[in-house]
This record gives C-alpha cells, sequence and structure tokens, in this order.
C-alpha cells in the first residue's frame, strides 16, 4: 500500500518536464526510503518521507542518511508512520532522534475478497472507464470534485492527464448522471493488491449513493484483472470512509505525522 501510493505520488511529481523543474521536485532514496521533496512547495504531501518501517527497515543508519538529505535542502523532515505496522521499538527510535508524533494524516482501509462486488443501480448513472483522449476532462472534473484549483490541484491534474490511456495499471472512470459529469475514481492495479484513488462526487450530486456506486465499479475492474485485496486511504472517519465501510473496507491502519526541525 505504501509502496503503491509512493510510486504514483512519484509519477506525478517527475512526469511532467515543465512542472518538476517549476516546482523543485524530487524524489531519491535514502536508507531504502523515498524522499519526497519540493523547493517551491512547503506542501507536506510533496515534503515528506514514505516506507519507514514499512517497505525499508527502521534502523539509525537509515534516520541518519534522511535527516542528512532533509538537512542539505535545509528543511525539516516530516515521516508518514503506518500504525500499526510499524512497531512500538522503530517509534521509539523515533522519538530518540529528535521526532515528535503529530496527528493522524491518513486511515487505511482494506477489503480481501472471496466474491464479485455487488453493483449498485443508481437512477440515471452511467460509469464508464476513461479513454486517453477523455484523460483532460477526468483530470478537470476529478480537480472540481475535490473542491477547486490551485498548484497542488495543478500538479495532481496534469499527473492524472498525462497517466491516463498511457500508462495500463491506472484505469479512471468518470460517472455520470443523465449525460452530466457528476463522479470521479482511479484504480491502480498491481498483481496482488489495487489501490482506489481520486474519488470524488461533485457537491450537486452527493447523496445519491453515487460514490459507493463508484468503488464498487473501480473494484469490479480489478476483481476481473485476479485482484482479491483493495485498500483506499481517506481523511479521518470522513463520509469517504462511511462509504468505504459500507462497501465491506476496513479500517487497518493509521498514517501518523512524525517530524524533526531541522
Amino acid at each position: 500500500m505504501m509502496r503503491l501510493g509512493a510510486a504514483s505520488l512519484s509519477a506525478h511529481m517527475l512526469g511532467d518536464a515543465r512542472l518538476t523543474p517549476r516546482h523543485g521536485f524530487a524524489v531519491v532514496r535514502r536508507g531504502g526510503m523515498l524522499c519526497f521533496s519540493s523547493t517551491k512547495l512547503a506542501a507536506g504531501v510533496f515534503n515528506h518521507v514514505s516506507g519507514y518501517g514499512t517497505f525499508a527497515p527502521a534502523s539509525q543508519r537509515a534516520l541518519d542518511a534522511v535527516i542528512r538529505h532533509y538537512g542539505e535542502l535545509g528543511d525539516e523532515v516530516n515521516l508518514e508512520v503506518l500504525m500499526p505496522a510499524v512497531s512500538t521499538s522503530d517509534r521509539s527510535l523515533l522519538k530518540r532522534n529528535g521526532f515528535r508524533e503529530g496527528g493522524v494524516l491518513f486511515q487505511c482501509h482494506v477489503r480481501t475478497m472471496s466474491r464479485p462486488p455487488r453493483a449498485h443501480a443508481v437512477r440515471d448513472l452511467d460509469i464508464a472507464r476513461v479513454a486517453k483522449r477523455d484523460a483532460s476532462r477526468y483530470a478537470k472534473l476529478a480537480t472540481r470534485g475535490f473542491g477547486g484549483g490551485g498548484t497542488i490541484a495543478e500538479v495532481f491534474e496534469r499527473g492524472w492527464t498525462r497517466q491516463i490511456g498511457r500508462d495500463p495499471r491506472v484505469a479512471a472512470f468518470i460517472g455520470s448522471i443523465n449525460g452530466v459529469d457528476a463522479a470521479t475514481g482511479v484504480t491502480l492495479v498491481r498483481p496482488e493488491i489495487a489501490g482506489l484513488y481520486s474519488g470524488s462526487v461533485l457537491t450537486r450530486f452527493r447523496g445519491r449513493g453515487i460514490q459507493n456506486a463508484m468503488i464498487a465499479a473501480r473494484v469490479a475492474h480489478g476483481w476481473a484483472r485476479g485482484v482479491r485485496t483493495f485498500y483506499s486511504w481517506s481523511d479521518p472517519d470522513s463520509s469517504s470512509a462511511k462509504n468505504l465501510r459500507d462497501e465491506g473496507f476496513r479500517t487497518r491502519f493509521e498514517v501518523h505525522w512524525y517530524t524533526r526541525k531541522s
């Protein structure tokens, strides 16, 4: 889950020959972990470390490499820590190195299935996979669904536009009501697991069960390709989390933010 999410973020940050230098994006591996940074944007999504104690073993040597890297950049170190996957002893190592725990960033909801998902019948809703020619349409709709524009939205909008129809592992879907675009969602498919990302519903269409139908459709896409375990991130105890639980997902992990000042 952490590895797949990190790979997706890397594609957004490094795939655009104009945006990458404009924002000073870089993704490097230090101590087995992925270190994301931006010399222009202070947002945590572009300035953090992924993989501590999960796809990279926790050790003093690994932490030293990460601390040294961000010290050279003049930045604080922000670590994503997946709980309860990261052990108490590994979290204690962080505290001994001057890291302080912040709040919960995200919840991770997981579903492992033995049968295909149940499709949802929502009046006048049509869900269709997005072709390459409609990638920009999808990306702009997703930006609207998440509340507007701004630099961060631009990065993800350009990222989805570039990846949809080009990367076979990225399947994007638009939900439409009577031909009017209403909802978005992406499935990132890997051989053993699939992640649900970019799920949104425009404000005027909320409250009809559209998001649940979009979740089921994206799971069905992965199921048809042999995937049986699915996950999705959400803000803590949000409406998105409720929708996922309604679809059989269970909250398995939380990502906490650990910060060390430079």
